[in-house]
């Protein structure tokens, strides 16, 4: 078996097309704060603040409603020498919402929910050109049994979390928040599996088909956070969550299996632990003038707590058959994130403008077709309406990719990749 073809089974973990901030996880929420280039951990002054800076929900003088979503259009290409393709053209979801109240003077408790992972894909040209051209040549296809078949290779996989969360206005100028962090995770993946050498002379490649992945679990973290506003025109927040590890169970599928003996089934229970790592942000946000708001972030990832995903395969027959566990090697680094971002009120109107860059957490070593990853600049939009209490914006994020080659290595998919991202988002909010 080819390091090409264990691409399988422990690589439908991260069949991505990029719907992330680089790694695992979505890049913000909220149209004000995205377009302000997700530039709000030292402002953190709506309901947003759940994600960015739980303290900057102190400042809330009354029940406060918000609801904001998201939708990721991903357009990513692969080509190898004369071989490409191209995902499907698909809109995936994303969104924040939460109920946040004042009890007393000094503290604000609250509730709230926002998918802290989003993503999935489904390339449109991944019949048996791509296994024959791609993955398995110069393998003639004759060797193989079953013969090969077009596959379906898509996947959709994210997390939600729950956040109970509780900020105190410790003085005028200084503010604490907190959340609990209860995380629901899953992975839905289909795709070509492995194959296996079962005869040398003459030689016969076993296809093992279709593959599936299929688990879902829970996890716990938490998020602390902090804001300082010394005076009217300057503010400075740090926020710090911790890593939560989310443990999956479900089943995993290879079509074929049965054909191999008539004792294995096509299904196992299947295990998964993952992990939503560290991040370390903070930030700070400027007033030179009453109507005008500039924003200055830096958030960094611990990528590299995340080297391997493992699926634990734990059917008997499998394991006698030597279809063990399977691992999916990561080798990611820590990535630093810089986002600028502007606001300027104009009466119940704003205007808002934003830029950041998001670097690869992947080394070529480990990128391929399978978990894309790219350096992103990211440039941001997005006006709001206020009236009374009531709050309307709406953004635009547009990620662009800078594209990758590839050359063949060791544990690669060698080739060009490219990737870009259009994320409309709107959002409301009221207070009463």
């Amino acid at each position: 078996m080819t390091k090409k073809l264990c691409l399988a089974l422990s690589a439908v973990l991260l069949l991505t097309s990029g719907l992330l901030a680089n790694g695992l996880n979505l890049n913000g929420f909220g149209a004000r704060a995205a377009a302000m280039g997700g530039a709000f951990v030292g402002l953190a002054d709506d309901y947003t603040a759940l994600y960015w800076n739980p303290a900057g929900l102190a400042m809330m003088k009354k029940g406060t409603f918000g609801l904001t979503g998201d939708l990721l259009i991903p357009k990513s290409d692969y080509t190898l020498d004369t071989f490409s393709m191209r995902t499907t053209t698909r809109v995936y979801p994303a969104g924040l919402v939460g109920y946040f109240r004042p009890i007393g003077d000094n503290i604000v408790v609250g509730l709230g929910a926002y998918t802290l992972s989003g993503l999935g894909a489904e390339w449109n040209n991944t019949g048996t050109p791509f296994l024959e051209e791609v993955l398995v040549a110069p393998a003639p296809p004759s060797f193989f049994t079953p013969a090969l078949q077009a596959s379906k290779w898509r996947s959709f996989i994210g997390s939600i979390t729950i956040a109970p969360a509780i900020a105190v206005k410790v003085s005028d100028k200084f503010f604490l928040g907190a959340t609990l962090n209860i995380n629901y995770g899953f992975f839905r993946t289909e795709q070509w599996g492995e194959t296996q050498v079962i005869s040398t002379k003459p030689l016969v490649v076993f296809n093992f088909g279709q593959a599936e992945l299929n688990v879902d679990g829970w996890g716990f973290g938490a998020t602390f956070g902090v804001l300082y506003k010394p005076c009217d025109w300057l503010s400075v927040g740090a926020t710090y969550r911790l890593a939560s590890k989310l443990k999956m169970d479900g089943t995993s599928t290879l079509e074929n299996l049965p054909l191999l003996s008539s004792t294995l089934p096509d299904k196992s229970p299947a295990k998964l632990d993952a992990t939503n790592p560290m991040w370390l942000a903070g930030g700070l946000a400027v007033k030179p003038m009453k109507n005008l708001t500039f924003t200055f972030d830096l958030q960094w990832t611990n990528w590299s707590k995340v080297q391997s995903l493992t699926v634990k395969l734990l059917d008997p027959a499998w394991n006698a058959a030597g279809v063990t566990d399977n691992v999916l090697t990561l080798n990611w680094v820590n990535q630093l994130q810089v986002r600028f971002g502007l606001e300027y009120v104009m009466g119940n109107f704003a205007v808002r403008a934003g830029y950041y860059r998001d670097p690869h957490p992947a080394p070529d070593s480990t990128m391929n077709i399978l978990i894309p990853s790219f350096t992103y600049n990211s440039i941001t939009a997005g006006i709001g309406y206020k009236m009374g209490s009531l709050r309307f914006d709406i953004g635009l994020e547009y990620l662009m990719g800078r594209d990758r080659t590839i050359a063949p290595a060791t544990d690669n998919l060698p080739g060009l990749y490219d990737m870009n991202i259009l994320v409309p988002m709107i959002s409301f909010s009221t207070g009463w």
